[in-house]
């Protein structure tokens, strides 16, 4: 046998609680992050050069440069997969070569 659920009750809250504020939207591009980008060699470019929404953008190397979160972002991934490769190759390189003449 089926019954009807009764609806439930809404509370609506009293004028003397709390009070919400509308905050200010949230942009990205106005929160501003420090971040260093190393240059690797002397022979490498003096800028780095980011494509984001068919913009490009050229930011220095080897100082410390204020961006907009969205290139940071970029920037920080770009560095934290160079030091991965680097860690990688590193590790890699202390492995002897296998005998090529086991393959022919």
């Amino acid at each position: 046998m089926a019954t009807k659920k009764q609806p439930e009750e809404t509370v609506q809250p009293e004028a003397n609680d709390v009070e919400i504020v509308d905050a200010a939207p949230y942009d990205p591009w106005q929160d501003k992050r420090d971040i260093y980008i190393p240059k690797m060699s002397q022979t490498e470019q003096d800028t780095l050069e980011i494509g984001l929404n068919d913009k490009t953008y050229f930011v220095p190397k080897g100082k410390m440069v204020s961006l907009p979160y969205p290139l940071y972002a970029i920037v920080r991934e770009m560095i934290k997969r160079r030091e991965l490769t680097e860690k990688r190759a590193k590790a890699m390189s202390g492995v002897k070569p296998m005998n090529s003449s086991v393959y022919l």
